[in-house]
Protein backbone atom coordinates (compact mmCIF):
# COMPACT_ATOMS: atom_id res chain seq x y z
CA UNK A 1 0.00 0.00 0.00
CA UNK A 2 2.90 2.16 0.57
CA UNK A 3 4.64 2.27 -2.17
CA UNK A 4 1.70 2.04 -3.93
CA UNK A 5 1.13 5.48 -2.95
CA UNK A 6 4.62 7.04 -3.54
CA UNK A 7 4.13 5.83 -6.80
CA UNK A 8 1.09 8.26 -6.79
CA UNK A 9 2.83 10.83 -5.14
CA UNK A 10 5.91 11.02 -7.28
CA UNK A 11 3.64 11.00 -10.41
CA UNK A 12 2.01 14.40 -8.48
CA UNK A 13 5.33 15.75 -7.93
CA UNK A 14 6.51 15.22 -11.66
CA UNK A 15 3.52 16.77 -13.21
CA UNK A 16 3.58 19.86 -10.66
CA UNK A 17 7.49 20.04 -11.36
CA UNK A 18 6.99 19.79 -14.70
CA UNK A 19 4.41 22.62 -14.86
CA UNK A 20 6.58 25.02 -12.72
CA UNK A 21 9.42 24.51 -15.07
CA UNK A 22 7.71 24.84 -17.87
CA UNK A 23 5.88 27.66 -16.17
CA UNK A 24 9.23 29.83 -15.68
CA UNK A 25 10.49 29.22 -19.59
CA UNK A 26 7.59 30.43 -20.63
CA UNK A 27 6.47 33.47 -18.14
CA UNK A 28 6.20 36.91 -19.71
CA UNK A 29 9.83 38.73 -18.06
CA UNK A 30 7.91 41.94 -17.67
CA UNK A 31 4.90 40.41 -15.45
CA UNK A 32 3.62 43.05 -13.57
CA UNK A 33 6.24 45.82 -14.34
CA UNK A 34 6.37 48.99 -16.20
CA UNK A 35 8.10 49.37 -18.88
CA UNK A 36 11.25 50.99 -17.70
CA UNK A 37 11.56 48.15 -14.94
CA UNK A 38 11.64 45.64 -17.85
CA UNK A 39 13.81 47.41 -19.92
CA UNK A 40 16.44 47.04 -16.71
CA UNK A 41 15.72 43.32 -16.30
CA UNK A 42 16.21 42.83 -19.86
CA UNK A 43 19.84 44.62 -20.55
CA UNK A 44 20.79 42.74 -17.30
CA UNK A 45 19.93 39.55 -19.04
CA UNK A 46 21.97 40.55 -22.23
CA UNK A 47 24.79 41.93 -20.11
CA UNK A 48 24.73 38.60 -18.40
CA UNK A 49 25.25 36.68 -21.42
CA UNK A 50 28.32 38.13 -21.98
CA UNK A 51 29.89 37.53 -18.74
CA UNK A 52 33.50 36.36 -19.04
CA UNK A 53 34.27 36.44 -15.47
CA UNK A 54 33.44 37.97 -12.16
CA UNK A 55 33.90 36.89 -8.09
CA UNK A 56 31.12 34.52 -6.48
CA UNK A 57 30.12 33.87 -3.25
CA UNK A 58 27.04 32.18 -1.79
CA UNK A 59 25.74 30.94 1.52
CA UNK A 60 23.24 28.18 1.52
CA UNK A 61 20.72 26.47 3.76
CA UNK A 62 18.51 24.03 4.01
CA UNK A 63 15.75 22.96 6.58
CA UNK A 64 14.06 19.75 6.79
CA UNK A 65 11.19 18.94 8.95
CA UNK A 66 8.90 15.38 9.78
CA UNK A 67 11.77 13.03 8.37
CA UNK A 68 10.40 10.63 10.57
CA UNK A 69 7.50 10.33 8.74
CA UNK A 70 9.17 10.77 5.55
CA UNK A 71 10.83 7.55 6.69
CA UNK A 72 7.54 5.65 6.99
CA UNK A 73 6.05 6.58 4.02
CA UNK A 74 9.21 5.24 2.46
CA UNK A 75 8.52 1.78 4.28
CA UNK A 76 11.62 1.82 6.82
CA UNK A 77 11.15 1.86 10.63
CA UNK A 78 10.83 5.41 12.21
CA UNK A 79 12.83 4.06 15.42
CA UNK A 80 15.78 6.37 15.54
CA UNK A 81 15.00 8.02 12.38
CA UNK A 82 15.86 11.84 12.92
CA UNK A 83 13.04 14.05 12.98
CA UNK A 84 14.67 17.56 11.36
CA UNK A 85 17.98 17.78 9.19
CA UNK A 86 19.68 21.19 8.69
CA UNK A 87 22.38 21.64 6.13
CA UNK A 88 24.79 24.48 5.78
CA UNK A 89 27.32 25.78 3.14
CA UNK A 90 29.32 29.49 2.19
CA UNK A 91 31.97 30.53 0.47
CA UNK A 92 32.92 33.78 -0.72
CA UNK A 93 35.58 35.54 -3.26
CA UNK A 94 35.87 33.03 -5.32
CA UNK A 95 37.07 34.21 -8.83
CA UNK A 96 35.19 31.96 -11.98
CA UNK A 97 36.66 32.90 -15.66
CA UNK A 98 35.57 31.36 -18.79
CA UNK A 99 37.34 31.20 -21.71
CA UNK A 100 34.89 31.40 -25.09
CA UNK A 101 36.56 29.36 -27.79
CA UNK A 102 38.82 27.18 -25.70
CA UNK A 103 40.08 24.73 -28.47
CA UNK A 104 39.83 22.08 -24.95
CA UNK A 105 35.79 22.18 -23.94
CA UNK A 106 37.04 20.99 -20.59
CA UNK A 107 39.34 24.28 -20.59
CA UNK A 108 36.55 26.49 -20.94
CA UNK A 109 36.26 27.72 -17.12
CA UNK A 110 38.30 27.98 -14.13
CA UNK A 111 37.15 28.57 -10.67
CA UNK A 112 38.96 28.30 -7.34
CA UNK A 113 36.66 27.88 -4.07
CA UNK A 114 36.77 27.00 -0.66
CA UNK A 115 33.72 25.52 1.08
CA UNK A 116 32.76 25.65 4.87
CA UNK A 117 29.73 23.43 5.57
CA UNK A 118 27.92 21.74 8.07
CA UNK A 119 25.29 18.75 8.83
CA UNK A 120 23.21 18.52 11.82
CA UNK A 121 19.75 16.84 12.93
CA UNK A 122 21.24 13.19 11.94
CA UNK A 123 22.50 12.65 15.54
CA UNK A 124 25.46 11.72 17.31
CA UNK A 125 28.80 10.93 15.49
CA UNK A 126 27.24 11.81 11.95
CA UNK A 127 26.48 15.44 12.20
CA UNK A 128 29.87 16.90 11.07
CA UNK A 129 31.25 20.56 10.09
CA UNK A 130 34.05 21.43 7.98
CA UNK A 131 35.48 22.90 4.51
CA UNK A 132 36.77 21.84 0.77
CA UNK A 133 38.58 23.65 -1.47
CA UNK A 134 39.01 23.28 -5.17
CA UNK A 135 40.63 24.54 -7.60
CA UNK A 136 39.67 24.01 -11.47
CA UNK A 137 42.05 25.51 -13.64
CA UNK A 138 43.75 24.70 -17.51
CA UNK A 139 41.35 21.20 -18.11
CA UNK A 140 41.95 20.31 -14.21
CA UNK A 141 40.17 19.47 -11.29
CA UNK A 142 42.49 20.06 -8.00
CA UNK A 143 41.40 18.90 -4.62
CA UNK A 144 43.04 20.22 -1.26
CA UNK A 145 42.95 17.00 1.54
CA UNK A 146 41.68 18.30 4.54
CA UNK A 147 43.80 16.11 6.94
CA UNK A 148 47.05 16.61 4.98
CA UNK A 149 46.49 19.68 3.25
CA UNK A 150 47.84 18.53 0.19
CA UNK A 151 46.47 19.18 -3.29
CA UNK A 152 46.14 16.95 -5.69
CA UNK A 153 44.24 16.97 -9.76
CA UNK A 154 43.02 14.75 -12.16
CA UNK A 155 42.42 15.98 -15.70
CA UNK A 156 38.47 16.42 -16.60
CA UNK A 157 39.05 15.54 -19.97
CA UNK A 158 40.34 12.29 -19.26
CA UNK A 159 37.33 11.74 -17.03
CA UNK A 160 35.16 12.59 -19.95
CA UNK A 161 36.86 10.38 -22.62
CA UNK A 162 36.90 7.65 -19.86
CA UNK A 163 32.94 7.70 -19.58
CA UNK A 164 33.98 7.82 -15.85
CA UNK A 165 30.95 10.13 -15.37
CA UNK A 166 28.77 8.49 -17.40
CA UNK A 167 28.99 5.49 -15.56
CA UNK A 168 28.27 7.68 -12.46
CA UNK A 169 24.87 8.12 -13.83
CA UNK A 170 24.27 11.09 -15.44
CA UNK A 171 21.14 11.37 -17.69
CA UNK A 172 23.15 13.63 -20.25
CA UNK A 173 26.49 13.51 -22.16
CA UNK A 174 29.09 15.49 -20.16
CA UNK A 175 30.95 16.25 -23.30
CA UNK A 176 28.06 17.33 -25.30
CA UNK A 177 27.45 19.81 -22.40
CA UNK A 178 31.14 21.00 -22.13
CA UNK A 179 30.96 21.88 -25.84
CA UNK A 180 27.64 23.99 -24.93
CA UNK A 181 24.85 21.56 -26.67
CA UNK A 182 22.78 22.19 -24.15
CA UNK A 183 20.47 19.11 -26.19
CA UNK A 184 22.24 16.69 -24.37
CA UNK A 185 20.26 17.54 -21.67
CA UNK A 186 17.35 15.87 -23.65
CA UNK A 187 13.94 16.66 -22.82
CA UNK A 188 14.56 18.64 -19.40
CA UNK A 189 15.33 21.64 -22.07
CA UNK A 190 12.26 21.16 -24.64
CA UNK A 191 9.45 22.05 -22.46
CA UNK A 192 7.38 20.83 -25.51
CA UNK A 193 8.58 17.49 -24.96
CA UNK A 194 8.08 17.18 -21.14
CA UNK A 195 4.60 18.61 -21.75
CA UNK A 196 4.22 15.88 -24.63
CA UNK A 197 5.46 13.03 -22.38
CA UNK A 198 2.59 13.72 -20.16
CA UNK A 199 -0.10 14.47 -22.98
CA UNK A 200 -0.21 18.14 -22.60
CA UNK A 201 0.16 21.21 -24.33
CA UNK A 202 1.55 24.37 -24.46
CA UNK A 203 -1.97 25.63 -24.36
CA UNK A 204 -2.34 23.78 -21.46
CA UNK A 205 0.43 25.95 -19.85
CA UNK A 206 -0.57 29.06 -21.24
CA UNK A 207 -4.26 28.73 -19.12
CA UNK A 208 -2.24 28.56 -15.74
CA UNK A 209 -0.59 31.52 -16.50
CA UNK A 210 -3.69 33.92 -15.18
CA UNK A 211 -4.29 31.72 -12.00
CA UNK A 212 -4.74 34.03 -9.65
CA UNK A 213 -1.72 34.06 -7.08
CA UNK A 214 -0.18 31.64 -8.84
CA UNK A 215 2.96 33.93 -10.93
CA UNK A 216 3.80 37.31 -9.46
CA UNK A 217 7.17 39.85 -10.39
CA UNK A 218 7.16 43.19 -8.85
CA UNK A 219 10.25 45.80 -8.38
CA UNK A 220 10.95 46.40 -4.47
CA UNK A 221 12.94 48.26 -2.40
CA UNK A 222 16.51 49.11 -4.03
CA UNK A 223 19.49 48.62 -1.96
CA UNK A 224 23.15 50.03 -2.10
CA UNK A 225 25.65 46.86 -2.81
CA UNK A 226 29.34 47.08 -4.02
CA UNK A 227 29.42 50.42 -4.13
CA UNK A 228 26.14 51.35 -5.86
CA UNK A 229 22.58 51.60 -6.24
CA UNK A 230 20.65 47.91 -6.59
CA UNK A 231 17.16 47.71 -8.55
CA UNK A 232 15.48 44.87 -7.05
CA UNK A 233 13.11 42.58 -8.53
CA UNK A 234 10.93 39.96 -7.03
CA UNK A 235 9.58 37.23 -8.81
CA UNK A 236 7.38 34.61 -6.97
CA UNK A 237 5.83 31.03 -7.89
CA UNK A 238 2.86 29.78 -5.50
CA UNK A 239 2.46 26.05 -6.22
CA UNK A 240 -0.53 25.99 -3.21
CA UNK A 241 -2.25 28.27 -5.33
CA UNK A 242 -2.07 26.34 -8.35
CA UNK A 243 -3.12 22.96 -7.15
CA UNK A 244 -6.42 24.25 -5.87
CA UNK A 245 -7.44 26.25 -9.22
CA UNK A 246 -9.57 24.34 -11.46
CA UNK A 247 -7.44 24.62 -14.71
CA UNK A 248 -5.00 22.29 -12.98
CA UNK A 249 -7.60 19.60 -12.04
CA UNK A 250 -7.96 19.74 -15.66
CA UNK A 251 -4.77 19.38 -16.20
CA UNK A 252 -4.46 16.02 -14.00
CA UNK A 253 -7.63 14.94 -15.77
CA UNK A 254 -5.54 15.17 -19.30
CA UNK A 255 -2.45 13.27 -17.56
CA UNK A 256 -4.84 10.36 -16.52
CA UNK A 257 -5.80 10.04 -19.90
CA UNK A 258 -2.54 10.23 -20.95
CA UNK A 259 -1.28 6.93 -18.26
CA UNK A 260 -3.84 4.48 -19.90
CA UNK A 261 -3.39 1.22 -18.73
CA UNK A 262 -1.45 2.33 -15.73
CA UNK A 263 -2.85 1.15 -12.91
CA UNK A 264 -2.40 4.27 -10.94
CA UNK A 265 -3.96 6.56 -13.44
CA UNK A 266 -7.39 6.61 -11.99
CA UNK A 267 -6.26 7.69 -8.97
CA UNK A 268 -4.43 10.40 -10.65
CA UNK A 269 -7.74 12.43 -11.01
CA UNK A 270 -9.16 11.69 -7.56
CA UNK A 271 -5.95 12.38 -5.73
CA UNK A 272 -6.22 15.90 -7.78
CA UNK A 273 -9.28 16.53 -5.37
CA UNK A 274 -6.85 16.43 -1.85
CA UNK A 275 -3.76 18.18 -3.32
CA UNK A 276 -4.76 21.50 -1.82
CA UNK A 277 -5.37 19.68 1.92
CA UNK A 278 -1.97 17.63 1.10
CA UNK A 279 0.13 20.63 0.23
CA UNK A 280 -0.67 23.24 2.07
CA UNK A 281 2.51 25.45 1.97
CA UNK A 282 5.03 25.45 -1.74
CA UNK A 283 5.86 28.79 -3.06
CA UNK A 284 9.13 29.84 -4.63
CA UNK A 285 10.53 33.50 -4.74
CA UNK A 286 13.27 34.60 -6.15
CA UNK A 287 14.88 38.20 -5.56
CA UNK A 288 17.69 39.76 -8.48
CA UNK A 289 19.49 42.60 -7.21
CA UNK A 290 20.57 44.51 -10.37
CA UNK A 291 23.43 47.83 -10.75
CA UNK A 292 21.64 50.78 -11.92
CA UNK A 293 25.13 51.93 -12.91
CA UNK A 294 26.09 48.87 -14.82
CA UNK A 295 22.82 46.86 -15.52
CA UNK A 296 25.02 43.50 -14.32
CA UNK A 297 23.25 40.97 -11.82
CA UNK A 298 25.09 41.24 -8.48
CA UNK A 299 22.80 39.49 -5.87
CA UNK A 300 20.50 36.58 -6.47
CA UNK A 301 18.26 35.24 -3.86
CA UNK A 302 16.29 31.74 -4.16
CA UNK A 303 13.64 30.90 -1.51
CA UNK A 304 11.85 27.68 -1.33
CA UNK A 305 9.50 26.42 1.38
CA UNK A 306 6.67 23.80 1.80
CA UNK A 307 4.97 22.14 4.16
CA UNK A 308 3.34 18.81 3.17
CA UNK A 309 0.46 16.99 5.62
CA UNK A 310 0.56 13.48 4.66
CA UNK A 311 -2.14 13.13 7.73
CA UNK A 312 -4.53 15.32 6.65
CA UNK A 313 -4.71 14.31 3.50
CA UNK A 314 -5.14 10.71 4.51
CA UNK A 315 -7.80 11.87 6.82
CA UNK A 316 -9.02 13.59 4.37
CA UNK A 317 -9.58 10.64 1.97
CA UNK A 318 -11.90 8.91 4.82
CA UNK A 319 -9.29 6.41 6.44
CA UNK A 320 -8.29 5.77 10.48
CA UNK A 321 -5.44 8.09 9.47
CA UNK A 322 -2.41 7.89 12.10
CA UNK A 323 -1.04 11.01 13.40
CA UNK A 324 2.13 12.56 11.73
CA UNK A 325 3.77 15.30 11.84
CA UNK A 326 3.79 17.56 8.36
CA UNK A 327 7.23 17.70 6.35
CA UNK A 328 8.66 20.99 5.99
CA UNK A 329 11.22 22.58 3.70
CA UNK A 330 13.04 25.40 3.71
CA UNK A 331 16.04 26.15 1.32
CA UNK A 332 17.62 29.33 0.71
CA UNK A 333 20.42 30.29 -1.43
CA UNK A 334 22.16 33.61 -1.51
CA UNK A 335 24.27 34.21 -4.28
CA UNK A 336 26.41 37.52 -4.92
CA UNK A 337 28.40 38.08 -7.75
CA UNK A 338 31.26 41.58 -8.64
CA UNK A 339 34.02 42.36 -10.47
CA UNK A 340 32.02 41.54 -13.29
CA UNK A 341 34.91 40.90 -16.72
CA UNK A 342 37.64 41.62 -14.55
CA UNK A 343 38.60 38.83 -12.49
CA UNK A 344 42.24 36.83 -12.94
CA UNK A 345 41.48 33.39 -13.59
CA UNK A 346 42.80 30.99 -10.89
CA UNK A 347 45.90 28.97 -11.14
CA UNK A 348 46.90 25.38 -10.40
CA UNK A 349 47.90 24.84 -6.93
CA UNK A 350 51.75 25.00 -6.20
CA UNK A 351 52.78 21.85 -5.48
CA UNK A 352 49.51 19.76 -6.56
CA UNK A 353 50.00 16.25 -7.79
CA UNK A 354 48.69 14.90 -10.47
CA UNK A 355 46.79 11.82 -10.25
CA UNK A 356 45.13 9.08 -12.95
CA UNK A 357 41.97 7.90 -13.10
CA UNK A 358 43.16 4.30 -12.07
CA UNK A 359 45.14 5.69 -8.83
CA UNK A 360 41.69 7.68 -7.70
CA UNK A 361 38.78 4.52 -8.46
CA UNK A 362 41.67 2.66 -6.41
CA UNK A 363 41.82 5.49 -3.87
CA UNK A 364 38.13 4.61 -3.59
CA UNK A 365 37.87 1.01 -3.43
Amino acid sequence: MKSRFMAILLVFVFVVGMISTVSAQTMDPCLGLSSGDCAILQAADANAAELTSFTLGFKFNLNVGGLSTLAGMMGAGDEGAPSSLAISANASNSPFVMVPGAAEPTAGIALAMDVNGSISGLGEGVDSSGSVSFVIADGNFYLKNPETGAWEGFSLKEAVDSGMLAEAGLPFDPEAMLEGDMSAMGAATDPAAMLAEAGLSPDDVSALMNVQGFLGQQRVADANLHGQTMAAFESTVDIAALLAAPEFQNILMKAAQAAGDDPNAAQIAQMGMILPMLVQQANVKMTRWIGVNDQFPHRLVLEVNALVDIGAMMGGTGGDAPAMEPITLNLVLDVEMDQHNATAAPSAPAGAVMKSLEELQGMGQ
